[in-house]
């Protein structure tokens, strides 16, 4: 009789544990139903990779462009460069800039907005214009309602009389293009 009891001892503690074993997996169960899953890309942030990067912030992130970003930012272009796109951008670096008459700049900057805006608008065109697939020559509308003339030789690519020195560099929204010099609107006489 004690093998019994000790037999019949032992069933409330088994059946004990797995009741609890299935309380704990359906507690598990149901608060996991309750709640929303959350994706893992929302609670981890993955690093920005330069293709989730607009011209806007490329140009920004390299410092060969403080100049022509200070002039997007005044005429309100950094905002369309910074939209859906496709846009591409012939970008002249700082050196570019710099190569204008002296005083050029800063009179645009502040005195002369709209004709900085005429300018820069000059070096945008709405959609990706590869330059490395061109074989010959080709005219593209600008934002300036205007057009830039594309030249492709063996050795080199121009536009607007400006050297492409790197070009279809693949953004979010588009292409940039940097060119060696600043590209003048046909109704700029300077």
């Amino acid at each position: 009789m004690t093998e019994t009891a000790a037999g019949t001892g032992r069933w409330p503690l088994l059946v004990s544990l797995i009741v609890l074993a299935s309380v704990v997996v359906i507690g598990n169960g149901c608060e996991h139903d309750s709640s929303p899953e959350t994706p893992v890309q929302d609670t981890v942030a993955a690093p920005p990779t330069p293709d989730s990067m607009t011209v806007a912030r490329v140009l920004r992130t390299d410092n060969r462009f403080s100049t022509l970003v200070a002039g997007l930012d005044s005429t309100g272009l950094d905002s369309v460069l910074a939209g859906d796109g496709p846009y591409t951008l012939f970008a002249p670096p700082d050196s570019a800039f710099s190569a204008l008459p002296a005083g050029t700049v800063p009179v645009l900057m502040t005195e002369e907005v709209s004709r900085l805006r005429a300018i820069l608008a000059h070096h945008i065109v709405d959609g990706r214009v590869r330059i490395e697939e061109l074989s010959d020559s080709a005219s593209v509308p600008t934002l300036n309602r205007d057009s830039l003339r594309l030249y492709a030789t063996d050795s080199s690519r121009t536009v607007g009389g400006a050297t492409v020195v790197d070009s279809d560099v693949e953004v979010a929204n588009g292409l940039i293009h940097v060119v060696d010099r600043v590209l003048r609107p046909p109704a700029t006489d300077e």
